[in-house]
Parts: C-alpha cells; sequence; structure tokens
C-alpha cells in the first residue's frame, strides 16, 4: 500500500488480514478503500470485496448491512454461493426464514457444512416416505440445536437414520427411539448393518429449516432431548446434600473464527453474577477449567464453584446432558452449554455478545428454538450490564 495507495487488491488483502485477526474497525476501513480505488468495469475484485465486507458484518453481529452488501454481490454474481450462504444467514438472523433457507442452503459442502453422500442420493426435499439420512454438521451445538427438527423428519420418512457425532450418540438414541443412530459422523468406513445402506435421501440436519420451519409459528420451542434419569437422580442425590439452588454456568465459548474473544465474562463480570445467588454453582465449561477456577476462588473464595470433570470432560455428551438436566437453571455465554439447557428444557440466562450468530435474532430477549432460554444481550462491545441477570436469578 505503500508503494501503491491506489490498487484496490492491496487494499482488499490488508482488509482481509484485518479481519483474520479481527481488527474489525480497520478491517472495514480497507475494504472501504478498496471500493474507493476500484477501477471501473473491475467486477471479479469487486465480488470479493462486497462478499468480504457481508461476512466481517456477520461476525460483528450486523445482519442488515451483511443483508445489503450480500445483495451487492449477488447482482455481480446471482449464483455466487458464498453471498448466497452470507445471505441466508443475515436473513434467517431478522426471521425472514423461507427465504433465508432457500440461500443458506447454498453453503452445504463448503468446509463449514460437510456434505455427505452415501449411495450417490439425492437431497431429502421433505417426499413422504423413503429412507432419510440426517448427517450433523459443523459443531455439537449446531447438531443439538437442528436436532430440534428430528421429530419432524421421523414422522415424515418411513425410516429414519442420524449420523451424528460420537459424543452424541446415546442422547440422541435415546431421545430418538424412533430412528436408527450412528454416531459415525466423522468416520471413514460406516460399519452400519447392510439393511441401512439402502438410502433412498440424505439431508444435512440444519438445512432440514427449510423443510419444517418456514415460519417463527412452526417452532414448538419444545424440550426433546431426553437425559438419562439415572445419571439425573445421582446428580440430584448430590444436590441434595448442598442446601442451596444449583446453577451451572459457563462463562466462555466459541474459537478464534467465531468471535471468542468476545464470548467471555472475565472474573470480575462473573463474580457480579455469581454473588448475587447464594448457590452451589457448577462449571459447565468444555474445556478443563480447573486452573481457571483455582485462580478465581483465590480471588473470591466466598463463592462456591466446582467442575465435575466426570460430566463436562468426557468423550460422552450424555454425562453432560445427565447434569445439567439435574440442575435448577443455566446461566451461560453464547456457547453449546446454552442450546444444552434449551434442548433439555432447563431456564437458562445467556449472555449474547454483540457479536451474536443468527441463531439469537437481532434484539429479541428469546429465541424460537427454545421457550426455556431468556438472552440478555450486550448493547456495547466490551461492557456487560450484568443487572438483568441478577435480577432473572431471583427465581431460584
Amino acid at each position: 500500500i505503500a508503494m501503491h495507495p491506489n490498487q484496490s487488491v492491496a487494499w482488499l488483502n490488508l482488509g482481509k488480514v484485518c479481519d483474520t485477526m479481527w481488527r474489525m474497525e480497520e478491517a472495514e476501513a480497507a475494504y472501504r478503500r478498496a471500493l474507493n480505488t476500484l477501477k471501473p468495469g473491475d467486477d471479479d475484485t469487486k465480488l470479493i470485496i462486497y462478499t468480504n465486507l457481508a461476512a466481517m458484518y456477520l461476525q460483528m453481529g450486523k445482519f442488515k448491512e451483511a443483508q445489503g452488501f450480500s445483495e451487492k454481490a449477488l447482482k455481480i454474481k446471482p449464483d455466487h454461493l458464498k453471498s448466497r450462504h452470507n445471505l441466508g444467514l443475515s436473513l434467517l438472523a431478522s426471521g425472514q426464514w423461507k427465504e433465508g433457507w432457500k440461500q443458506y442452503e447454498a453453503s452445504v459442502g463448503s468446509p463449514q457444512r460437510v456434505a455427505f453422500k452415501y449411495n450417490d442420493e439425492p437431497t431429502w426435499e421433505g417426499e413422504t416416505g423413503g429412507t432419510v439420512v440426517v448427517f450433523g454438521e459443523q459443531g455439537i451445538g449446531d447438531e443439538i440445536c437442528a436436532a430440534s427438527m428430528i421429530p419432524d423428519a421421523i414422522n415424515r420418512a418411513s425410516k429414519l437414520i442420524i449420523d451424528c457425532d460420537a459424543r452424541l450418540q446415546g442422547i440422541f438414541a435415546r431421545s430418538f427411539p424412533q430412528a436408527k443412530v450412528y454416531g459415525t459422523r466423522n468416520s471413514k468406513v460406516l460399519n452400519w448393518p447392510e439393511e441401512d445402506h439402502k438410502i433412498d435421501y440424505s439431508i444435512a440436519s440444519m438445512q432440514l429449516g427449510a423443510i419444517f420451519r418456514p415460519d417463527a409459528e412452526s417452532f414448538p420451542g419444545k424440550p426433546y432431548l431426553i437425559a438419562d434419569p439415572d445419571r439425573v437422580v445421582m446428580w440430584k442425590g448430590l444436590w441434595g446434600t448442598k442446601g442451596k439452588p444449583v446453577i451451572g454456568i459457563a462463562w466462555s465459548g466459541g474459537v478464534k473464527e467465531t468471535a471468542a474473544k468476545f464470548r467471555v465474562w472475565d472474573h470480575e463480570q462473573m463474580a457480579q453474577i455469581m454473588r448475587s445467588k447464594d448457590a452451589h454453582w457448577v462449571c459447565l465449561q468444555y474445556k478443563d477449567a480447573a486452573e481457571e477456577i483455582k485462580a478465581f476462588k483465590e480471588k473470591y473464595p466466598d463463592i462456591d464453584l466446582v467442575q465435575y470433570p466426570y460430566a463436562t470432560l468426557t468423550k460422552d455428551y450424555d454425562d453432560m446432558c445427565g447434569l445439567v438436566a439435574s440442575l435448577d437453571g443455566v446461566v451461560a455465554m453464547q456457547s453449546t452449554a446454552v442450546h444444552t439447557a434449551g434442548a433439555l428444557g432447563v431456564p437458562c440466562a445467556a449472555g449474547i455478545p454483540k457479536t451474536s450468530q443468527w441463531r439469537y435474532g437481532t434484539d429479541e430477549k428469546t429465541m424460537p428454538w427454545y421457550s426455556c432460554v431468556e438472552l440478555f444481550r450486550q448493547t456495547q462491545f466490551g461492557v456487560w450490564d450484568m443487572a438483568g441477570i441478577k435480577n432473572w436469578l431471583k427465581r431460584f
């Protein structure tokens, strides 16, 4: 850029570098300089700039802006898959479900949404009858969220097979006994019985929304996962010795690519929440938090916070579900813990950062997927007002 300040591609590259490092103000400025220095008729570069701007705004939770740049990109190339994906996420976030799912399907087969074909079968479009495989995609939270539509699929297909993450096989098999469940999503070889290799259709799990969730009224919002009753009873036996409410807490979520740096409460913010309710606080972090809890308790020795690793750190998510189902409530940063509580019907207060994802909508206080989850949104980057969550905790 120092050598060629009017070269659009140089500004585009700088924008992408800043974008990747989550320096979004610099990224936005660079992308706009790329537009301003663009040579007339260079639609190929303009398409990339529009696409990157849309993706950046999606990461920042600015869905209207993302929609606008996605639509501009599609005017240049109507079949551009990445722009259709970006538009789909923007529309879904704003509750435009039918058109959102239509555009979102363009991302199936991308690195983020791997597509599987078992016998060169067609993608299921909701036909009645036949053997249908629903395959998991993305992270465990995404699979749990999409599983809310499995009962609809069971009622439509003659035979339903679920190909999920191995960690979810137990909880899915119990929750959906009418389906065949295999934890083989990441397996190269499917050791299924011969009769289950006769497949008529397949579909990515979240794409079931295009068939069964065309509008807000089609979301039942009811619990659909069934925890192991023995595990629940065992946990409740322990909680009976505590003499106070037992509440789960997850204070961080995501990875670098999904805005993990913004999806976290620091120790002071955690203490604000936890000191507002005398409870036995149960760690729901999906990674080992022993050292962090030790450091936290050195600063706040009066707060009762415990990690039970034999529930949260195992390779069987049934352990986690049994723990969560036994709790009085859950307080969680935007993470898999929110989907787990919602799917099990456990009251949950969810902290939603400015960089929220499409599932959490735009400014609503609830989400259609789970009626037991209440959203508490961040209104300013880097600042969390805990008053709403502290008031929510008064119910326990």
